[in-house]
């Protein structure tokens, strides 16, 4: 019996709705549609621009059941940010952008009441100003009004979905980044939400994947297709489909750069807030024990500028030019909170090579191979961080998402590390997304036979580690500079 469901996974930047088709053997993907979303501006605050993500929700899902019979849909996004709702049920403005600068100095300002080693060990989570604890605690102190008119919070993959059903949940994977959750309980952390002034009461129950959310709304004058419930934050349903592949890293590779490990239990001790690691969850019960860093974001900030110029580089022609110039030439420490913000990215590169007493790039070519050897040592520095805390080998990387598309990446990645990269699925969050939903209508009996079947049914490709000497020299280069 085919089954066809949608997934909407929606990245910092775009999304899209891709059909799943399933027959008892094969998968068959289908890209519905694709549709990016630009945030706006509103008062000087940063929002996304959630009518227009809506609306692309609602037409991708007309589009799709105008072609087939939908058995049901789910929908997972980017973390930490969230809509507040109103006693009537409406949204008292758009969510705002977690690249919003309200949040800075709310670190400084949270540690007046609870120290960041105790803020730690009550989440597990990395310390980053984005963080749903910072947001709130901004419109706390600058907008009291906003949370005074607050009845519910809802993340942004609930929100779409109450926009859709009308019913207000929350998912454990998408609650687990918000650092108000505490990690052994998995409930929300009254204690700290207490400890920091938060409101306790606009919080709803917390449920896990696979369970139905409801039925699309009538009003929406759309099928009513049951809503589900996956691993709603989109690193989550990425874990989902490629994690299990023994003694591996994950590496999700996109706008951001999520590595980590699968595990049973958190893992919070000092060495953890040391490294700044994070505990999120995941599919059926696990943790995932990570760390979040900036990613492509950097080379998509620099296409976007080199186009602006007149230079309009597909990727593929970006790594033409940086595979062009001599290797090991520049390094930036990729984290920088400089490099978090929009616009004038070469002119931020350039000011930390010039703080760092470092040459200037001369050309596009050098600025991109800048960015990428920068992010394989990056990683290779998560990848020793995380081994140093886990009891288990770990021997190989699994690598996922956009970045896999960059062939120049991926062995960059594997020289850096000197581990073997499995690189794909590209579409592991889409994939994820699908496969819960479809262990739920009883297509595969458990986790480990989805993700087997996953990795069956994708186009896998294998990296081998080349010049691990040369790049443990550079690494060291490396190091010695960025922390100048």
């Amino acid at each position: 019996m085919i089954k066809r469901v949608l997934a909407f996974d929606l990245g910092a930047s775009a999304g899209r709705c891709i059909l799943g088709e399933f027959d008892n053997s094969k998968l068959k993907l289908e890209e519905i549609s694709r549709f990016s979303y630009e945030p706006i501006i509103i008062d000087q605050k940063m929002h996304w621009d959630i009518d227009l993500i809506f609306t692309s929700i609602t037409t991708a899902i007309r589009t799709a059941t105008d072609r087939y019979h939908i058995d049901s849909l789910a929908i997972d996004t980017w973390g930490v940010d969230y809509g507040l709702i109103d006693e009537q049920g409406d949204l008292i403005e758009p969510p705002v952008h977690y690249r919003d600068t309200r949040t800075q100095g709310m670190l400084a300002e949270i540690s007046k009441v609870i120290s960041q080693a105790r803020l730690y060990e009550m989440t597990g989570v990395q310390l980053m100003e984005i963080n749903t604890l910072f947001q709130l605690k901004a419109t706390a102190m600058q907008e009291p009004e906003i949370l005074q008119r607050a009845k519910t919070l809802l993340l942004m993959p609930d929100l779409l979905g109450y926009l859709l059903t009308g019913v207000k949940q929350t998912e454990m994977s998408i609650a687990s980044t918000s650092q108000l959750l505490n990690p052994i309980t998995k409930e929300w952390n009254q204690e700290l939400l207490t400890l920091v002034d938060l409101p306790c009461h606009i919080f709803t129950n917390i449920v896990t994947e696979g369970n139905i959310l409801g039925t699309i709304k009538s009003s929406l004058q759309l099928p009513e297709i049951p809503v589900y419930h996956v691993c709603a934050h989109d690193t989550a349903s990425a874990f989902a489909s490629a994690t299990g592949v023994e003694n591996s890293f994950f590496v999700s590779s996109g706008t951001w750069s999520l590595i980590g490990v699968e595990r049973a239990s958190p893992i919070i001790n000092e060495k953890a807030k040391n490294y700044n690691l994070t505990n999120e969850s995941g599919i059926d019960g696990t943790t995932r024990l990570l760390k979040n860093m900036t990613g492509l974001w950097i080379v998509q900030e620099l296409r976007r500028e080199f186009a602006e110029q007149g230079k309009d580089y597909s990727y593929p022609e970006l790594e033409i030019l940086a595979r062009a110039t001599k290797p090991f030439q520049f390094f930036i420490a990729t984290d920088d909170p400089r490099f978090l913000a929009s616009g004038k990215m070469t002119e931020r590169i350039h000011e930390f090579l010039r703080e760092s007493d470092q040459k200037i790039p001369e050309n596009d070519g050098e600025l991109i191979r800048c960015v990428y050897e920068s992010l394989a040592f990056k990683y290779k520095t998560t990848f020793l961080e995380i081994m140093d805390i886990v009891d288990k080998p770990l021997t190989t990387i699994n690598m996922v998402g956009g970045g896999t598309q960059s062939k120049l990446l991926c062995e960059m990645v594997a020289n850096a590390s000197g581990m073997e990269v499995i690189a794909g699925p590209v579409e592991a969050t889409a994939l994820g997304n699908i496969g819960v939903q479809l262990m739920n209508h009883g297509c595969f009996r458990s986790t480990e036979q989805m993700r087997l079947w996953i990795r069956e049914q994708s186009d896998i490709k294998t990296y081998t580690p080349v010049e691990i000497n040369k790049w443990e020299d550079e690494f060291q280069r490396y190091k010695t500079l960025i922390m100048k």
